[in-house]
């Protein structure tokens, strides 16, 4: 009878695998400021744009010197993103007229431009950014 005994040297594999939670960490928050920072830029730059709005916007009744959601530039100012927990991320703005404005109300039409439908879910183009982003922080994350 015959018998080979192998013993294979895991530290490598040990000392990876020990990191792990600590990478996925990392992979997170980068994926996390990220999401936050495109889709804060959508949103700024959906105002500004028609092609990145959710929706069209409906025409106005009347004629204004200024385009629209644009009298000031206060609410433009104020889309921020920012991490509340280790797994979230919130953008938005503290003008609490922003609901209007994305949603509309009974007297004036929506004008979106947070890259949401009216239901409150990520528009699919939004979506896939985000799948995209996620997927390369946790892939770069596996290969360092």
């Amino acid at each position: 009878m015959i018998t080979i005994e192998i013993k294979a040297d895991t530290s490598r594999f040990d000392r990876t695998m020990a990191d792990f939670p600590a990478a996925m960490a990392r992979a997170r928050r980068v994926a996390l400021l990220k999401i936050g920072s495109i889709v804060k830029t959508h949103a700024r730059d959906a105002i500004k744009g028609k092609a990145l709005r959710p929706s069209v916007w409906p025409p106005r009744k009347k004629a204004y010197k200024h385009p629209p959601l644009r009298k000031t530039t206060h609410m433009w100012n104020s889309i921020d993103s920012k991490m509340t927990a280790p797994d979230t991320v919130v953008v938005g703005t503290p003008h609490e007229y922003a609901i209007y404005h994305q949603f509309g109300t009974k007297r004036m039409p929506a004008r979106p431009f947070f890259p949401v439908d009216k239901y409150g879910s990520l528009t699919p183009d939004m979506a896939r950014k985000i799948d995209q982003i996620i997927g390369k922080a946790y892939s770069e994350a596996l290969k360092g």
